[in-house]
């Protein structure tokens, strides 16, 4: 399929000129550098390429004695939401600007200078102070990533203009593949000159470090009260909607089930193949009784699936206080406060940093954390965690949730333990058509299960985003450290990618109690595992920055990581604390003000938008709606006149009805060119996964053709044979991918053995591969495979674009069926 625009040439351009002025700069050739960087700052001025030319104009302008229009470029820089490149540009215009002359000497000398009435000290880079390295057993080499700042050789006496601090390395779009002008400049190499522009250092020269950010001295000034009450009809409301999703679905399976033994009687007249009579009765009370048993006994059903997953330990109060005394008195001094039992404490013999907190009453409420969180987080931070988790107690969110995590583990064991005994029963069978039935019927319980597990996670979807922000909120006001709250957050994120990488698959309990979980583990997959290769403010750029991040989030369970970060940070600004991490102002751009637009205008510029294509297929469902009214006042006209022939259209239910797929495929295929453009070599790019992370504007409909090479990380067996747990493990992080067979979609996916399917992806875990495809970047970052090559030459094909255009055509010839069948 051809791309729809030059875009790619159009970027190609940009770099070639940008490459161009950094040689020409490098060589002096100032007049060059000036006219081939200003040309790329006008072309790209508010993306990546444009910032790295705007950085060596600067130098160009102080070489050439220009002063004012090296300071003019760094106040403008200086503005950018980039933190690096915003402190980079700050310590240049101190540089460029000169000091003011000195004073008279008082007569009485001035004692030292004392932090502002904030408490904020700003950060010294000439003093050193103390950093703490991220624990663990990794080592120390697994941890080094990043830029290395260059250090300045000794100038001669007469040198022109001082050394200009070498920036930060901006963030660098997706298709960017700028490193020939980076490899070039090394810190080796660097000198004073002011030619100097910096380069990406080798991932093996960034240390992963913390500030370790104070916290507040007495009890925090009070923020504002959240309204909880508003919250917990909301929590309600979405349990409700569970409960009518699972009787729907119920309702459905069991209809369904009917339908097919009576096929299957009609055929063999067998008596084993007829139907079911309780299938036919309303399964109303049925599924209400199951609601309610399971939220009044979901301490207990929880303990026993911990126990069935991991196994799971009471956790005493003396090896609590042993690993941290604070959270031993949070939990006694919170309860007394809100006048509750403390929760029963359960630990969980896992390497992984997890926390949640389930139940149905405060009385019987458990909060289990892993030994993993207790030996990879200092005191103050495992605090922090337990205060969230009273803080989903207090605000009686875990009651729900639990109700829900019990819910969606009944068709996720299904899956997980129809796979499992599966190959069990297939290895005790001899005759090859038994081994294929068992394979076959299995392999349809187990995606269906899986399907049905995805699809009831969905109601609980915005309340789980909500509690997030919420009970971070309270553990920082319980505990007056919301920088050790970061520190906790951004570890458990490290750590779960760690077990990933360790395990070399996502384990079935991180899957399955995702929900309860502080971090998301599709987050923290990639964030996590990029953490030790560039500064966290780098990437986690694009959560706090991105305009459509939030539309971006309606599938995840947890809101983005940068974004809770940054709350923190603003929490800290509050309580006038120095930040762990600079997100507080990360991401405020000045918008150009726009006057006020009706409404036509503004569903115009809306359609012309990027997020409008993005989502084509799911907005031609309402766009459909349109069609029909226009269908039905064409009816009614016509019903009072003469051509009764079209009065039939006035009210007909059946157009509503086959529209609604109609409106899905015409946005689907509207969408299929922008979203698969073509592979070539040429176009094809392999950034790094910092350089993906850093790109602030990026959106899944870019669609990046990419091709990144590691070892192939997942399950195997049938738990995989969709494709549920692929991740590429590369040099610089952990990145997910998704798979469709090219023959037969899913259903080549599940029986291969039907159609003579050569190799599925499953049989390439744990061999070196390269993938190709089309990258997203959303709230996680992914590839929409499009094949996957091992060393040993063994391809497996994906078939995205086949399959999309499939689908359209089907929904069309589906709603043009549910039309011309007229209303039942």
């Amino acid at each position: 399929m051809a791309s729809p625009n030059n875009q790619n040439s159009a970027d190609s351009s940009v770099k070639e000129s940008l490459e161009a002025g950094l040689a020409a700069l490098k060589q002096k050739d100032y007049k060059s550098a000036i006219a081939l960087l200003e040309s790329v700052t006008q072309t790209a001025a508010n993306q990546p390429s444009g910032i790295r030319a705007q950085m060596g104009l600067v130098a160009a302008y102080k070489a050439t004695g220009n002063v004012k229009g090296a300071i003019a470029l760094c106040s403008s820089l200086a503005k950018s939401p980039n933190p690096q490149v915003k402190t980079w540009a700050s310590q240049t215009l101190k540089e460029l600007t000169p000091p003011p002359p000195p004073k008279p000497p008082a007569n009485k000398p001035k004692s030292a200078e004392t932090p502002p009435e904030t408490g904020f000290v700003a950060f010294d880079a000439a003093t050193k102070s103390p950093k703490k390295s991220l624990g663990g057993d990794r080592p120390t080499a697994d941890q080094k990533t990043g830029f290395l700042p260059l250090e300045p050789t000794v100038e001669p006496r007469n040198a022109k203009p001082p050394h200009i601090s070498p920036p930060p390395p901006p963030p660098k779009p997706e298709n960017s593949t700028e490193t020939a002008p980076d490899a070039e400049i090394s810190g080796e190499n660097s000198s004073a000159s002011p030619t100097d522009i910096p380069g990406v250092a080798s991932p093996d020269t960034y240390q992963l470090t913390w500030r370790e950010a104070g916290r507040t001295a007495k009890s925090p000034r009070p923020l504002k009260p959240l309204k909880l009450l508003e919250f917990r009809i909301q929590a309600v409301a979405s349990a409700i909607a569970l409960f009518f999703l699972a009787r729907f679905v119920l309702q459905f399976l069991l209809t369904n089930t009917n339908s097919l033994l009576v096929q299957l009687y009609i055929f063999t007249r067998l008596p084993i193949f007829a139907p079911i009579q309780l299938f036919y009765r309303d399964p109303t009370p049925f599924v209400q009784m199951v609601f309610g048993l399971l939220l009044a006994s979901s301490p207990w059903l929880i303990d026993a699936l911990l126990k069935l997953f991991c196994g799971v330990e009471t956790l005493r109060g003396s090896v609590l206080s042993k690993h941290s005394k604070e959270a031993s008195r949070v939990l006694r001094s919170f309860c007394t406060k809100q006048n509750m039992p403390v929760p029963v404490l359960k630990l969980l013999p896992l390497n992984v940093p997890v926390a949640f907190s389930y139940g149905c009453l405060p009385r019987f409420a458990r909060i289990a954390v892993s030994r993993g969180l207790l030996e990879q987080l200092t005191d103050d931070e495992i605090a922090t965690i337990f205060a969230r988790e009273l803080g989903h107690i207090s605000h009686w969110d875990f009651a729900p949730m639990s109700l829900a995590l019990l819910v969606i583990q009944i068709p996720y064991l299904i899956y997980w333990q129809v796979a499992h005994w599966q190959e069990r029963l297939c290895d005790l069978m001899t005759i090859e058509f038994l081994r294929s039935a068992v394979k076959f019927v299995a392999a349809a319980i187990s995606a269906i299960s899986y399907g049905i597990y995805k699809l009831f996670r969905w109601p609980m979807l915005w309340v789980s985003r909500r509690r997030v922000y919420f009970s971070d909120r309270t553990a920082a006001e319980i505990t007056g450290n919301p920088n050790g709250l970061t520190r906790a957050l951004a570890k458990m994120a490290i750590g779960i990618a760690d077990n990933i990488e360790q395990q070399k698959q996502t384990s079935f309990f991180l899957e399955s109690f995702d929900l309860l979980l502080p971090v998301g583990v599709g987050q923290a997959v990639t964030l996590g595992s990029a953490a030790l290769h560039a500064p966290l403010e780098q990437i986690l750029l694009w959560d706090v920055s991105n305009q459509e991040r939030n539309w971006l989030t309606v599938n995840s369970a947890h809101p983005l990581l940068g974004e809770r970060l940054k709350l923190l940070a603003l929490y800290a600004q509050f309580w006038k604390l120095e930040t762990e991490l600079d997100l507080a102002n990360a991401g405020v751009q000045e918008q150009p003000r726009k006057g006020k637009l009706s409404l036509f205008k503004s569903i115009l510029e809306f359609k012309d938008s990027k997020l409008f294509l993005q989502g084509a297929p799911f907005f031609g469902i309402p766009m459909s709606l349109a069609i029909v009214g226009v269908l039905w006042l064409i009816g009614g006209i016509f019903s009072r006149t003469s051509f009764w022939q079209l009065d039939w259209l006035l009210g007909d239910r059946s157009i509503i009805w086959g529209c609604l797929p109609i409106g899905f495929s015409i946005g689907t295929l509207m969408r299929i060119n922008y979203f698969f453009p073509d592979i070539t070599p040429r176009e094809t790019a392999s950034p790094s996964l910092p350089e993906i992370l850093s790109n602030p504007d990026s959106l899944p409909l870019d669609a990046q053709p990419v091709r990144l090479s590691g070892q192939l990380l997942g399950r195997s067996g049938m738990d995989n044979w969709l494709g549920q747990d692929l991740i590429l493990q590369t040099a610089t992080g952990l990145v997910r991918l998704h798979y469709v067979s090219t023959r037969f979609g899913y259903i080549g996916s599940l029986w291969p053995f039907l159609f003579k399917e050569t190799t599925r992806p499953s049989d390439l875990i744990g061999t070196s591969v390269v993938a190709t495809g089309w990258l997203r970047r959303g709230a996680t970052v992914a590839i929409d495979l499009e094949s996957l090559r091992s060393q040993a030459g063994r391809v497996s094909d994906s078939g995205h674009p086949i399959w999309s255009a499939v689908l359209a055509f089907a929904a069309a010839i589906w709603g043009a069926y549910i039309i011309i069948q007229g209303p039942r």
